[in-house]
């Protein structure tokens, strides 16, 4: 017992206590880590991709882009050859004011043009810088992808390891600059899962202006909306419509031909390699470009089909594997599909949770694919050891069964992993539902659950053979 004369022990105010230090669960808080830290290591895994994508231009960086080396050394990428082709070393004026016209989205081109601006000239060191520059930038934005595939809500099997480590990642992401508006569509659905309706309607209206296959994700959100259904949707479309009107009027206004040159290209280039209508021209017998067109139109009506279908069908699946349905009957009957289209799929499919056996099949047929291309296109030059016609076809029909088959894969998900519906009021979080979680309360998903979130040992003893973390296998 303490005596009366005694001073009293001091009381340190809370805060201070953390800063001082103490036994664990007594005065000391560990402190949290915060929501970011389990993706660190996820984001160093981006290295990887990376680094194979720069090692498949190495024969092109010696060599240049022109001629048939690209082909031969599979080395080619069609954002880099627009360089010369289209005199974007003139800049991001030039394109907007039609001087310098490109078959692209406006948001790409404008993208493309801008750090083309940085390189000016068309020879085969601005080429080079061209791609350095498109590597820093791709760079960045796989970092976002990961992190917004890692903290969306709404996505309880979502796995930003699928986006770190796909094989597709480096067989495409230096090819063209399609992951710009991929990155902006993927980040419309993440505002979209935490209740950001206008924010969500303006990133979609403009990854609508940098690829049409984002229009898919825009009646998606709408037929699943979260609470507050029916003025979130308002705000969403209403986002959306002036994103996209009032970027399209500032563009058209400088040179309309800018914003409708690649939809005018759509209608009457007919098929392209990659295309299943492309089969008939492998066959000797060309499909006429109405009739692809119209195939094509038919392909968007099927995705509205399928995807109403999986709505009334499910009340709840996750928005990422109703957007996988969609986006999978679009591209398999586009004019249309080059091998950077794959990339459209990727982060769609890291949001369902797609298994890696069923994620290598199907990035293993989009490289089949990609090589048999190059091949195919270089017979033209040197038929004796380019790739026959129907070679090609047999690995175009092996990638468009792949496509269908993840496409069946996140069909299924979409029944089986909806999110807990809300039980709180309207506009209102719910801690701990998967349709409100915050970052910090929510669980790892995906391969993410496999990494420990704590030591396995608390309060160790220290003692040789004891429960200390690490162990303790030796004395003094």
């Amino acid at each position: 017992m303490r005596r009366a004369n005694d001073a009293p022990e001091p009381v340190l105010p809370a805060g201070l206590t953390t800063a001082v230090g103490g036994p664990a669960g007594r005065r000391l808080r560990r402190p949290d880590a915060g929501p970011l830290a389990p993706l660190a290591p996820v984001v160093l895994l981006l290295a990887v991709p990376l680094s194979l994508a720069a090692l498949r231009q190495a024969g092109c960086l010696a060599g240049g882009w022109r001629g048939g080396t690209p082909l031969w050394r599979q080395c080619g990428s069609p954002l880099v050859e627009s360089l010369p082709a289209a005199d974007l070393g003139r800049g991001l004026t030039a394109y907007l004011s039609g001087d310098v016209r490109l078959d692209e989205p406006v948001l790409t081109g404008a993208v493309t043009a801008a750090l083309a601006g940085f390189s000016p000239g068309a020879g085969t060191g601005e080429q080079r810088w061209f791609l350095v520059l498109w590597m820093l930038l791709a760079s960045v934005l796989l970092v976002a992808l990961v992190v917004v595939v890692g903290t969306v809500r709404r996505h309880p099997a979502a796995d930003p390891v699928v986006v770190a480590l796909s094989p597709v990642v480096a067989l495409t992401v230096l090819l063209s600059a399609d992951l710009v508006p991929i990155v902006i569509a993927v980040t419309g659905v993440w505002a979209w899962t935490r209740d950001r309706a206008r924010l969500a309607g303006a990133l979609i209206g403009l990854a609508v202006l940098g690829g049409a296959l984002a229009a898919v994700v825009l009646p998606v959100l709408a037929l699943l909306p979260g609470p507050g259904a029916v003025p979130a949707v308002r705000r969403l479309l209403v986002a959306a419509g002036v994103t996209v009107a009032g970027l399209a009027a500032s563009v058209s206004l400088l040179d309309v031909d800018t914003l409708t040159r690649p939809y005018a290209a759509w209608l009457t280039d007919g098929a392209g390699p990659g295309s299943p209508w492309y089969l008939a021209t492998l066959a000797g017998h060309p499909a006429d470009a109405r009739l692809v067109v119209a195939g094509a139109a038919l392909g968007w009506v099927a995705a509205a089909a399928l995807v109403v279908v999986r709505v009334r069908r499910w009340p709840r699946p996750v928005i990422g594997a109703v957007v996988v349905v969609g986006l999978a009957v679009v591209l398999v009957t586009s004019p249309s599909l080059p091998p950077q289209s794959a990339l459209w799929l990727l982060p769609f499919l890291a949001l369902v949770g797609l298994g890696w056996r069923d994620h290598l099949v199907w990035a293993g047929a989009e490289a089949v694919h990609a090589v048999a291309l190059s091949a195919y296109l270089a017979a033209a030059a040197d038929p004796q050891h380019g790739l026959p016609a129907g070679w090609y076809a047999l690995a175009l029909s092996l990638r468009l069964l792949a496509v269908g088959w993840v496409a069946s894969r996140a069909w299924v998900a979409a029944g089986e992993r909806g999110p807990a519906p809300s039980s709180g009021t309207p506009g209102e979080e719910v801690r701990g539902t998967a349709s409100g979680a915050s970052w910090v309360d929510a669980e790892a998903a995906g391969t993410l659950a496999w990494l420990p979130s704590r030591r396995p040992v608390e309060k160790s003893t220290g003692r040789v053979g004891g429960n200390a973390y690490p162990p303790v296998t030796e004395g003094p």
